[in-house]
This record gives C-alpha cells, sequence and structure tokens, in this order.
C-alpha cells in the first residue's frame, strides 16, 4: 500500500532553492532506494541553479495535504541532451501543518445558494437542490480539497455558512452541479471595484467527496505543468 509521507516514481514535485522561486519537476527513478532521480527543472527557459551538496526543499501533494523535506544534492547525470540531478533525502518528510492542501488557481463556475441547517449531512456530492434559491452565480479564483476561493458581490461576515453548487466541467448542459457546504473563513473587500474575495472552507464532507476534489486538483496541476514544460521547450 501507498504511504503519503514516501516519494515515488512519477510524482509531481516542487523544489525550492535559496533564492525562493518554485520550480515544477518530477521523480523520474529511485536509484538504490536513497537517491531520487530528477530532471533539472527550468524557469523561463533558465535551469534552475544547482550544485553537488546544495540543499533544496522538496514538496509533494498527496490527498491527506502537502508533505515537505529537505534534500542535498549528490551529483548529476546526462542522458542525451537532458540533465538530471541526484537528490538525497537529508530530513523525513512531514505534512505542513500550516495549510492542509495544495491550492489550484482555477476559473471555475460556482452558484452560491442559502443553507439550511444540517444540509451538508444529505450532500453525497454530484446531484441538483432545486428549492434553494441561488443567491449569486460567481466564479472561483482557487480550489483545494480544503476549500475555495470566490469572487463575490456579496459580504460576508466570517463563520457565515452557504450550499456552494461547483461546475467542474464547462459543459454545464452535461453535468449535474458538485454540491458541498462551504464557511467563510476569510473576507477582503476589494475598493473601487464593487467585488470581494471571500475564502469558504468545505465542511461536512464525505471521504468521496474529498477524494473527487483532490483528484481533480492533482489532475490540473498536473496539466498545468505539463503546458508550462511545453512553452518551455518551444522557447
Amino acid at each position: 500500500m501507498r504511504q503519503d509521507n514516501i516519494l515515488y516514481i512519477g510524482d509531481k514535485i516542487d523544489l525550492i532553492g535559496e533564492r525562493s522561486r518554485i520550480y515544477k519537476a518530477m521523480i523520474e527513478d529511485v536509484v538504490e532506494n536513497i537517491l531520487y532521480l530528477v530532471g533539472v527543472p527550468k524557469h523561463s527557459g533558465v535551469p534552475m541553479p544547482l550544485h553537488v551538496n546544495d540543499e533544496v526543499t522538496l514538496i509533494f501533494y498527496r490527498e491527506s495535504g502537502r508533505y515537505i523535506t529537505r534534500m542535498k544534492v549528490a551529483g548529476f547525470e546526462r542522458k542525451g541532451e537532458a540533465r538530471y540531478a541526484l537528490l538525497f533525502m537529508v530530513s523525513k518528510p512531514e505534512q505542513d501543518q500550516r495549510r492542509g492542501a495544495y491550492r489550484l488557481t482555477s476559473r471555475l463556475e460556482v452558484q452560491i445558494c442559502e443553507y439550511i441547517e444540517d444540509m451538508e449531512k444529505k450532500l453525497t456530492g454530484y446531484g441538483d437542490v432545486r428549492e434553494i434559491s441561488v443567491l449569486e452565480t460567481t466564479s472561483s479564483r482557487d480550489i483545494s480539497v480544503t476549500g475555495i476561493g470566490l469572487v463575490t458581490k456579496q459580504e460576508y461576515e466570517l463563520g457565515e455558512k452557504r450550499l456552494l453548487k461547483i461546475y467542474f466541467s464547462k459543459q454545464r448542459t452535461r453535468t449535474l452541479p458538485f454540491l458541498i457546504c462551504g464557511k467563510a473563513t476569510r473576507f477582503i473587500p476589494w475598493p473601487g471595484s464593487g467585488m470581494n474575495n471571500v475564502g469558504m472552507q468545505f465542511f461536512g464532507q464525505t471521504k468521496n467527496m474529498n477524494e473527487y476534489i483532490s483528484r481533480y486538483v492533482l489532475n490540473e496541476q498536473q496539466k498545468q505543468t505539463k503546458n508550462r514544460r511545453l512553452v518551455e521547450v518551444g522557447r
């Protein structure tokens, strides 16, 4: 059984060096169970500055959240035109307690609806609740397995609850909304724009609902990483 705090071949990772820039990469291979082979990542076509004995922060993501470890550069390999770094783990991966999950920048259509007491006990994910009035149709700014950031014209008190209808598919006519309850944990007005940013923390969701959102976030993250790599290769 795969363990959340173990790195595996194919894992998408973030590497952070001394300049705090985040580089996207992937675990290509594990050598002798101690060395992790990673293609030297690039940003705007410029390779990440890495040298033997440099230490970097490595972040990887699981459904349960994100994990952080420190790695040391043990050496390099070259395969054709590609250059790879061999990383040695110097600290045990620990789950990041500051934020439970990776937040994906994503514009999804969301309908903010009235919340009825104990509504979360009746929700299992996809469906429709036609009798619940829609207060506002808007879009998301980011989403994670723990919550969603929304652009809204409404004002919110912290702790206010809403039913959220999230349309994960752009072909709205072919899909039912994903139903989940959210509680306002962050509210930031944008002066002069008439718009606000509200952060909604999900609550009352089932394990299957968490897994669905987590799969969406991870799949979209991988797509974004692949697109960035294609752009860099084309430069």
